[in-house]
């Protein structure tokens, strides 16, 4: 399979030099792309105010539901990849949602929120199957 994709970030030092840029593979311009998707919060992309997951809602807040918490996360999330991860098909998400207690350096600890987030899929031009692993951390500080 030819590498047809540009990676991103873009570099830009090598348009300027007109240079060649970096091409992936459809793996792994997926990957990016979803990981685009899960790291930019709606109305962030002025290209298009819908590109983007929720999950940038919940940052700093206490998450009292986790059950309503994933599915709304859920449904966000399957929107966003329809709209604009199209070369996936058969979209499943799976989440694991819990407490971790981090030491800082101030021997202070602080409580987060760790959402594993799994993508699996099919990648349509070849029928492949794909899947996607992200780790993030939200919630509010605290101190005991």
């Amino acid at each position: 399979m030819p590498s047809s994709y540009l990676n991103i970030p873009v570099d830009f030092g090598s348009i300027i030099k007109k240079a060649e840029l970096r091409r992936i593979n459809i793996k792994q311009s997926i990957h990016n792309l979803l990981h685009l998707i899960l790291t930019t919060s709606y109305e962030e992309a002025r290209f298009d105010p819908s590109f983007g997951c929720e999950i940038w809602l919940y940052d700093f807040e206490t998450i009292y539901n986790p059950q309503a918490f994933k599915e709304n996360l859920k449904k966000s999330l399957l929107q966003s990849i329809r709209n604009h991860e199209k070369r996936l098909t058969n979209v499943s998400i799976d989440f694991q949602v819990e407490q971790k207690e981090i030491i800082s350096k101030i021997k202070n600890k602080r409580f987060k929120t760790r959402i594993v987030i799994i993508i699996n899929g099919l990648i349509e031009e070849t029928n492949e199957p794909f899947g996607h692993r992200e780790t993030f951390f939200i919630g509010p500080l605290s101190y005991s």
